[in-house]
């Protein structure tokens, strides 16, 4: 299941301070901890205030990215993906259509925008990559990134939300010869490629981190855990992973010299020490119970929570032992996110829920359902922006006040 690690180049330390960007998926290090402070401690029986609720965003499971203007969301209408531009009184600026999107199961658009200054980035599931004025909406380059790239549409529909780093925009195309690529932000031009097996995207958005003294890239691929150089795309190095759904879309976390990693159907997880003078990665444990899939992982008090793939259970692993300190079937699986010394959870049954993380599992202090009869596969990811809550299901977002203010 883990392989040996393959180093091309072996760094002694690793750090966990990662190059931010303010407006992407999970927020802005991409790891689900906001910013967000004076957030109420318990909420109404009912849920907190209902600030506002949008309707017709389209068919989708993305989350929405905001900035100073508004937010951005994508969604499929019939079977054309566009992107949606609401101001902060929720009044809609514009919408694009960018092409085709998924019409299998589990249909409609995927991926979060990401934002820079007054330009959004993103890609459907069928390989239309392009870069928006977020002010007009008008396309300032757009590309196909599998017809370009000779890369082809995975199960579940391709899906990532593109990484800035400098003048880069870097996508998984996973064609052969390309799959990986930067490209230039402003111009969609080519600016470099990676050629590795035949390794595709595995529904994980990449990330930046700050690794012996440089930034680098970090990736689940279908074959490999990748620590690329942004800068000219050569693999730093490389960890084999096998997975015959070929999904891994949890991203690793990175803790000093070590490296926690978790994946779905029954996989599991295991944290490993980074052995410098072998030149390997060496297992410090394996624990069965978070067989994470979706959900994402955070820490809190030396435990790492996320949810059990598997068991259908929330889960909570000591960071030094290894041992599963806390499961828990009081809520759903689903994702979840971090402010204040709390945890915010949307699960897939459409149940919002405040709890409060500590070494022993966490404590719901509130919950409460999002007003839809039925609620299934709620893959969303919630956002937190200024005191409000952003909760998307399907064709409907909700945003709620969780401010004390």
């Amino acid at each position: 299941m883990f392989e040996k690690i393959t180093p091309i180049l072996f760094i002694l330390a690793i750090s966990t301070c990662v190059y931010s960007q303010p407006h992407q998926f999970r927020g802005a290090d991409r790891d689900g901890v906001y910013p967000d402070n004076g957030l109420l401690d318990r909420w109404p029986e009912d849920g907190p205030e209902l600030a506002a609720t949008i309707e017709g965003i389209g068919d989708g499971y993305g989350s929405p990215s905001m900035n100073e203007k508004g937010l951005f969301i994508a969604g499929m209408i019939d079977s054309t993906g566009y992107i949606f531009h609401y101001d902060h009184g929720q009044q809609l600026q514009w919408k694009v259509p960018y092409g085709k999107e998924f019409t299998f199961r589990f249909t409609g658009a995927r991926g979060t925008p990401t934002l820079e200054n007054e330009r959004l980035y993103y890609s459907g599931t069928l390989g239309d990559a392009f870069c928006l004025d977020t002010r007009t909406g008008e396309f300032i380059w757009k590309k196909n990134i599998f017809e370009t790239y000779r890369g082809q549409e995975i199960k579940w529909g391709y899906t990532e939300s593109p990484l800035i780093y400098q003048d880069l925009v870097i996508l998984t195309p996973g064609g052969p010869g390309h799959n990986v690529v930067a490209l230039d932000k402003s111009s969609g031009a080519l600016k470099w490629s990676l050629d590795l097996d035949s390794t595709k995207n595995s529904y994980c958005s990449p990330q930046l981190i700050r690794h012996g003294g440089q930034d680098l890239v970090l990736m689940n691929t279908t074959d490999y855990l990748l620590f690329l150089n942004p800068n000219d795309g050569k693999v730093v190095f490389s960890h084999p992973i096998s997975h015959p759904n070929t999904m891994h879309a949890v991203n690793p976390l990175y803790l000093e010299s070590k490296i926690f990693y978790s994946s779905g159907y029954g996989e599991g997880a295991v944290m490993f020490r980074i052995n410098d003078e072998q030149q390997r990665l060496d297992t410090i444990y394996y624990n069965s119970d978070l067989d994470c899939k979706l959900s994402g992982l955070l820490v809190a008090d030396g435990t790492v929570f996320g949810t059990s793939d598997r068991k259908k259970q929330w889960v909570g692993v000591d960071l030094a032992s290894g041992e599963t300190v806390f499961t828990s079937r009081e809520l759903k699986p689903g994702s979840f996110l971090q402010a204040d010394g709390k945890f915010f959870i949307f699960t897939e049954t459409g149940v919002a829920a405040l709890a409060y993380p500590d070494r022993t599992g966490f404590k719901v202090a509130s919950s409460f359902s999002i007003p839809v009869a039925s609620v299934q596969n709620s893959f969303a990811h919630p956002v937190l922006y200024k005191g409000i809550l952003y909760l998307r299901y399907r064709e409907q977002l909700w945003l709620y006040n969780v401010s004390k203010n």
